[in-house]
């Protein structure tokens, strides 16, 4: 019985360590989710701008739309556009047109996103514009001209610390961010010791071995822990998160021992108690007599049995319901955060649009007041999606049929009302779900769409817009758009507009399908997968 006891004490104690570890396992991914939904809102913010360059391809103008984006996210430090060669044409750190002396090298990044044209992050460096530890996010640029550029914000290393400061975390355990070089981007104990230096050699093997697991080593400041970590599939940084070593093993090496001593205890006990009987039973066979006398009376009472204490593990228990509590509050405030976040990005939005809707209300070129009436249409379908997100009930997904029917009668409103006879919409949706990435691009399609007829399909000052959004089949979507107007004309067919519209396609995996006599039609078929789920 004694060994039996030892065995549950040990197996109790390594069932709750490996529930423990399960536990820190959950956390480490949320906090992970975290980074990569904070990257992809910094990725995002700088494609929104990107988009600028796209259509205008003046440098100075879009320097001053990003100074004042820069100033809503305070923990950017600035913002520089590199052309292919990695040459600074602006940073937010200095006035437009000052050289910029020294820069970080971002040749790997850049090459990768010039090559790819997509988003890049990098690891943590040492910025000589910003003066501190960054982290740099790069989005490929493409301008009106076709000169190739790199927007590039740096981060700095606060955000970070920001992050893993939100989450609870138990006094004497330790959080980290480190970067696919094995350095520290961030940490909740002794920050501004460790960040930027090197993690311990033990977590750079486990975590270059595989993207999650455990490990068990000495911390920076020389305390052994037990770690587990994630690795962010958006940048490859890798989120690690450590417990005290002494968490799990000073409470089972207590619970041995004292096993061991009660265990040793008992049969003391239960020898004095054999002797003692012994002892009796020889004494005195008269007593064995009326013992036998006693126990053949009937009725006679006999000893009561020992008690049967069986104690109920409420300890794991109440700790799975803590935790599972912990947990849920952690995912609401998560999403809490989330809709916040949209929330101040779509306030954000509306303020740039009234600042345009003021800038065209007092510009006197037509051709200023055509390229603002173009940068309110695109910046109102970003704030459209926003405005979606943070009513939806599932974060991160858009209905696309209610946004598509309030951005188009937005844009027919908005470019409409230069022509006599105006410009009526026509509309048929289903209802159907994506993502927030092709919301914005098919928002951005519908609106340069609308531009184009109302500035080229009705020179007799009247027309009609047709919408159609039909889901042909599970996981497939088709958006047709037409007008009534007189079509389109050859000369345009290679417009920055539909150029644009062919991009935003491709981005989201769709084909677009032109038809432009006697009138212009588009169709686009995009298979959405999982993410596309319909009513």
């Amino acid at each position: 019985m004694a060994a039996i006891a030892v065995g549950l004490v040990a197996w109790n104690q390594a069932t709750q360590r490996r529930f423990a570890a399960a536990e820190m396992a959950i956390t480490v991914r949320a906090i992970a989710a975290a980074l990569d939904q904070q990257l992809l809102v910094t990725t995002s913010t700088l494609e929104g701008l990107a988009a600028t360059m796209v259509v205008d391809g003046d440098p100075e103008r879009l320097y001053r739309v990003v100074q004042a984006v820069k100033d809503k996210h305070s923990h950017w430090s600035h913002v520089t556009l590199r052309d292919a060669d990695g040459r600074v044409v602006f940073s937010t750190k200095v006035p437009y047109g000052t050289p910029v002396p020294t820069f970080a090298d971002l040749s790997p990044e850049l090459a990768r996103a010039m090559t790819t044209g997509q988003p890049q992050i990098s690891g943590l460096l040492y910025g000589p514009i910003a003066n501190e530890h960054v982290g740099a996010v790069l989005v490929p640029v493409q301008a009106k001209d076709g000169k190739r550029y790199a927007l590039i914000a740096a981060v700095t290393t606060s955000k970070w610390g920001a992050l893993l400061r939100e989450q609870p975390i138990p006094d004497g355990w330790v959080a980290g961010i480190i970067d696919r070089n094995g350095i520290v981007v961030a940490r909740t104990r002794a920050a501004e010791q460790f960040v930027g230096k090197p993690a311990p050699g033990w977590v750079q093997n486990a975590i270059q071995t595989a993207p999650t697991g455990q490990a068990t080593g000495p911390a920076l400041e020389g305390e052994p822990l037990s770690l587990v970590f994630s690795r962010s599939k958006l940048s490859g940084w890798t989120v690690a998160f450590a417990a005290p070593a002494s968490v799990f093993e000073e409470p089972l090496r207590r619970s041995l021992w004292s096993a061991a001593a009660i265990s040793v205890l008992a049969l003391g006990c239960a020898s004095l108690l054999v002797l003692r009987y012994a002892r009796r039973l020889s004494k005195s066979v008269t007593g064995l007599a009326q013992v036998a006398e006693a126990l053949q009376t009937p009725g006679a009472a006999l000893p009561p049995p020992p008690p049967a204490n069986l104690e109920e593990l409420a300890s794991v228990y109440d700790t799975m319901r803590n935790t599972s509590l912990l947990l849920r509050r952690a995912e609401d405030q998560r999403i809490m955060s989330m809709r916040e976040l949209q929330h101040r990005v779509k306030n954000d939005l509306q303020a740039i649009l009234s600042l345009l809707a003021l800038e065209s209300g007092q510009a006197r070129s037509e051709e200023t007041i055509r390229i603002l009436d173009q940068l309110q249409g695109r910046i109102e379908a970003l704030r459209l999606v926003h405005s979606r997100l943070y009513e939806a009930s599932q974060v991160g997904v858009v209905e696309l049929g209610e946004y598509l029917l309030e951005l188009c009668a937005n844009a027919v409103a908005l470019h409409g009302r230069g022509l006599a006879g105006g410009i009526a919409l026509r509309t048929s949706v289903d209802h159907a779900y994506v993502d927030h990435n092709t919301a914005v691009s098919l928002g951005l399609i519908a609106n340069e769409f609308i531009t184009n007829s109302a500035k080229h399909a009705f020179p007799q000052g009247s027309g009609t817009i047709t919408l159609a959004l039909l889901v042909t089949k599970p996981g497939e979507i088709q958006l047709n758009l037409s007008d009534n107007g007189v079509g389109l004309p050859p000369e345009r067919v290679r417009s920055s507009g539909l150029e644009l519209i062919g991009m935003l396609a491709e981005q989201v995996g769709a084909e677009a399908a032109w038809t432009t006599s006697p009138q212009t039609s588009l169709r686009l078929i995009l298979h959405t997968g999982d993410a596309g789920h319909t009513d």
